[in-house]
């Protein structure tokens, strides 16, 4: 083998550990980055969660300050009872089926 073969080979050996050593440092920074995904997607089912709860809770408090305003008439508030009513009369139905 001549010197320069030798040199070549030292250069290749040179590259190909640069490129393991790259290879590990990427593999390592994708693991990461796959688990910090994982966790902004449970962060994002919670926040989803979280937001439908105070959505809900929001109607129901529309409901109710409808209910209580005084600015309503009777009318539209026995309107709303009788609404009311009514789905919770559709749902029992459906829970008898």
């Amino acid at each position: 083998m001549t010197e320069e073969d030798r040199l070549l080979l030292k250069e290749l050996k040179t590259n190909v550990q640069q490129l393991f050593s790259s290879f590990k440092h990427l593999e390592n920074e994708n693991q990461l980055l796959h688990d910090e995904i994982s966790k902004l997607r449970n962060k994002i089912g919670e926040l989803e969660h979280e937001k439908s709860e105070v959505g809900r809770k929001n109607e129901q408090l529309k409901i109710a300050n409808q209910l209580l305003s005084e600015k309503q008439g009777n009318g539209e508030a026995k309107q709303k009872i009788n609404l009311l009513i009514r789905e919770i009369d559709k749902c029992i139905a459906l829970l008898n089926k």
